[in-house]
């Protein structure tokens, strides 16, 4: 019996170790996928205010969602940057008031994209935050007061 039991033991073991292993290896394969994945991330800096009714018509598509989170009547469109950046890889874009957000995917997690936003204002440090967002949708980060409204930054990404 005791022959047995080892024998038993042995190829429970054996089986085990199989299936551990076939694990680690499907992990590792999945890690180089995500490594080399290209997120489009397009950010719009917006100018929100009240007065006038107005929507450029760079925001047509957003305008149901802004008004739904904001309470403005003017949405301005100041500027688009567009960019395509790998897992940790930094892209930069200036906005008004002497201000730059670094934007970085730092990794996927099912549908979803982690994103690391820092805001600079004359390079010191001011805004610091992480997001995840959906695979093709994005967000709309309330910024600064900026003339007579705040900027609002919306950034869309898809993978």
């Amino acid at each position: 019996m005791t022959n047995n039991f080892r024998e038993l033991r042995s190829i429970k073991i054996k089986r085990l170790l199989t299936l551990l292993s076939l694990v680690v290896l499907s992990w590792g394969l999945t890690g180089p996928v995500q490594a080399g994945t290209k997120f489009n991330i397009t950010i719009k800096t917006i100018l929100a205010s009240q007065g006038p009714k107005h929507v450029d018509a760079g925001l047509y598509d957003l305008v149901k969602e802004l008004e739904s989170v904001f309470r403005y009547s003017s949405y301005r469109l100041l500027g688009q940057t567009s960019m395509s950046l790998g897992t940790n890889e930094t892209g930069m874009t200036p906005f008004p008031g002497d201000r730059v957000l670094k934007i970085t995917p730092t990794r996927i997690t099912g549908n979803r994209v982690r994103l690391r936003l820092v805001v600079y204002k004359e390079k010191q440090q001011v805004f610091k935050t992480m997001i995840d967002l959906l695979n093709r949708s994005s967000i709309t980060v309330g910024g600064p007061k900026h003339r007579e409204g705040y900027l609002l930054l919306n950034i869309f990404s898809s993978f």
